[in-house]
């Protein structure tokens, strides 16, 4: 199983996601190939309303005992069955740009 870290731009205000903001997210994917699966992830997380992806990190886990949080366990086993699966964080990612402009304002 792949799996990925990165970020994404939510294009959709939703709950705790506000339009414009990048969250970070992990990604399960059950085949391991990333070059072969990028435009299926791309189309999973686009239909989500997500969209702007950056992946920073990947590698394969083989098995579930390597993971202690349950919302991860569960999207690791929902990859098993449907082949992908996303988890989202509540957060957004504040920019160091960001940061630095509201500094400047103050």
């Amino acid at each position: 199983m792949l799996i990925l870290n990165g970020s994404a731009q939510c294009m959709l205000t939703n709950g705790k996601q506000v339009q414009g903001n990048r969250h970070g997210f992990n990604m399960f994917v059950k085949h391991d190939d990333l070059t072969a699966q990028l435009t299926d992830i791309e189309k999973y997380l686009v239909d989500r309303g997500w969209d702007n992806i950056e992946i920073t990190d990947n590698g394969l886990i083989e098995n579930i005992e390597g993971i202690s949080h349950s919302v991860l366990i569960d999207a690791f086993k929902k990859a098993q069955s449907e082949g992908l699966s996303v988890v989202i964080n509540n957060h957004a990612i504040v920019s160091s740009e960001l940061k630095s402009n509201a500094i400047k304002s103050n």
